[in-house]
């Protein structure tokens, strides 16, 4: 069976360097490469047998122990070797707790890069020993704060993506990461520069980013405008709507990217869990159960049949959640639900067909 490697850098020279090993330990070895996280993600997509993924620990897209997560998550099959340029003890340590194979230093020379390499093929771990440098990184703090604000984005059914002036992904949540990974109509470049799969269309994705980015202490708060975009998809699925909105400058550093790109993708349907719902409106279980069904477009009809009711029984716990939850018609019932609480601990799914347009 053909080996196939990836490698992962954004400095090309590092990415060349791994290559060039790589090259050397197997000469008709497939070598595919990435430069951010969301591009390697997008290669591990492809229907593979992966047999090594080598990764910078920091890329565009995400940074540290999230983008090793990101990846494990993907292919947990497939042993990930670390390479980065710091040399702490502590970024050894917190790597391997999360399940690498291996850790390598940039200042590796070929030949050390190759046997640590050798060794994980054979597999075993590579632990190399730390150098000099204690680089004092908050991704390796033994008392790090957690990062509530990703936390909180990742619950969120919609994607998000954080991106400085030039469209550079900073951050994404799950669910942007979910959407990229399907690469029908919007991804990351190899650079990491959030794009379309039209060139008119990014080109207006990336003149609203620059827009909604204008520095405030040049220009007044109104000027940073933003906008709204419809994104159409190669698959002629339904077509994504983006909502570029800028972020308070206070609330991001300079490097950290502030404008947020909100992505919705209409072919997924948010289907809150029925123990939420009848918490919330105080509902029967089959009242949850009718509501979850009609928030994803399914006609009483349909719900008849699934759950092996009759009409009129359907038709009687429509009313009691309209009663239960003070409203009249089911366009208004299900616009109460996709605004409460209840969104936030939805599951996306697919729903092909028997959806209200």
């Amino acid at each position: 069976m053909k080996t196939t490697f990836v490698v992962a850098d954004d400095h090309p020279l590092v990415l060349e360097g791994v290559k060039g090993v790589l090259r050397a330990m197997d000469p008709d070895a497939d070598i595919l490469q990435a430069t951010s996280y969301p591009d390697l993600l997008n290669v591990l997509s492809e229907d593979l047998d992966f047999s090594l993924v080598i990764a910078d620990l920091n890329m565009p897209g995400m940074a540290g122990l999230d983008g090793i997560r990101a990846v494990q998550l993907k292919r947990p099959e497939v042993p990930m070797v670390i390479i980065s340029a710091t040399e702490s003890q502590k970024a050894i340590n917190k790597t391997l707790e999360c399940g690498v194979a291996g850790y390598m230093f940039k200042s590796f020379s070929q030949q050390q890069m190759q046997d640590a390499l050798e060794a994980v093929l054979q597999g075993e771990t590579f632990v190399p020993q730390p150098g000099a440098q204690m680089f004092s990184s908050d991704e390796f703090e033994d008392k790090k704060k957690p990062d509530f604000g990703a936390a909180a984005l990742n619950r969120l059914p919609m994607g998000v993506v954080i991106v400085d002036k030039g469209a550079n992904v900073v951050f994404m949540n799950n669910a942007a990461s979910d959407i990229f990974a399907l690469n029908d109509g919007v991804d990351v470049g190899p650079s990491g520069v959030f794009r379309t799969a039209k060139v008119a269309e990014t080109k207006m994705l990336h003149s609203m980013i620059a827009d909604a980015a204008v520095d405030l202490g040049r220009a007044n708060e109104e000027d940073r405008e933003g906008g709204a975009l419809t994104v159409s998809r190669p698959s002629y699925r339904r077509s994504f709507s983006l909502l570029v909105v800028p972020l308070p400058d206070e609330d991001v550093t300079s490097d950290s990217g502030n404008v947020a790109v909100f992505i919705n993708d209409p072919e997924k349907h948010n289907e809150p869990p029925t123990n939420v719902l009848a918490r919330l409106y105080g509902l029967t279980e089959a009242e949850a159960r009718l509501l979850q069904a009609l928030i994803v477009g399914k006609k009483l009809e349909t719900v008849s049949e699934e759950f092996g009711v009759s009409m009129n029984t359907v038709r009687s716990h429509l009313k009691q959640v309209f009663r239960k939850t003070g409203t009249n018609r089911q366009p208004e019932l299900v616009s109460l639900v996709m605004n409460s609480s209840a969104y936030l601990a939805s599951n996306p799914v697919q729903v092909e067909d028997d959806y209200e347009d």
